[in-house]
């Protein structure tokens, strides 16, 4: 998994770098649809959603601090302007059920935001990005992983210029 993290991370600065902007704004606010969409399946059967406000975020951001992890309080670090994290689980749902959220899913997901997908075997991840109204940095991601039924959507501002910092002193 940190493999493609760094990978993303890596890729991303490229884009930063090649381009210094993301991509035209989105009209629609694509993490909120996302949001949305999860609200109205955590009704479901086995349908696990988590979500983390500011003050979720704050306790979740102090409790990984305190474990002294370095690798992840840098990550923490491109998250200061990240205002909600919601995280869906349906991988236990019925086929009937995780078919039609997957569909539904990538109804919302325009692939002109797809940043980077991965695949492993029959596991694939998605890996979206939504630009912020300037086009510099990134407003929202979401996390697709269809195969394993989980979907994570982060809402806030992400800079791009503090990501290719993180990768640089990565890479060195």
């Amino acid at each position: 998994m940190r493999k493609t993290v760094i990978a993303f991370l890596v890729f991303l600065a490229s884009v930063v770098a090649g381009t210094r902007t993301l991509a035209a704004t989105p009209s629609i606010d694509y993490g909120k649809r996302v949001n949305l969409l999860m609200k109205e399946y955590s009704g479901h059967t086995d349908f696990q959603l988590i979500n983390l406000g500011r003050v979720g975020l704050a306790l979740a951001k102090a409790a990984i601090r305190q474990q002294g992890d370095k690798d992840a309080q840098e990550i923490l670090s491109l998250m200061r302007e990240v205002k909600h994290v919601s995280i869906a689980s349906y991988e236990d749902c019925s086929d009937g059920v995780k078919r039609d959220f997957a569909n539904r899913l990538s109804k919302v997901l325009s692939k002109e935001f797809l940043l980077i997908q991965a695949k492993d075997h029959d596991d694939k991840v998605e890996i979206y990005a939504f630009p912020s109204d300037d086009g510099k940095d990134i407003s929202g991601l979401v996390i697709n992983a269809p195969g394993s039924g989980a979907v994570i959507c982060v809402r806030g501002l992400i800079r791009t210029d503090d990501v290719a910092s993180f990768v640089n002193s990565r890479s060195k």
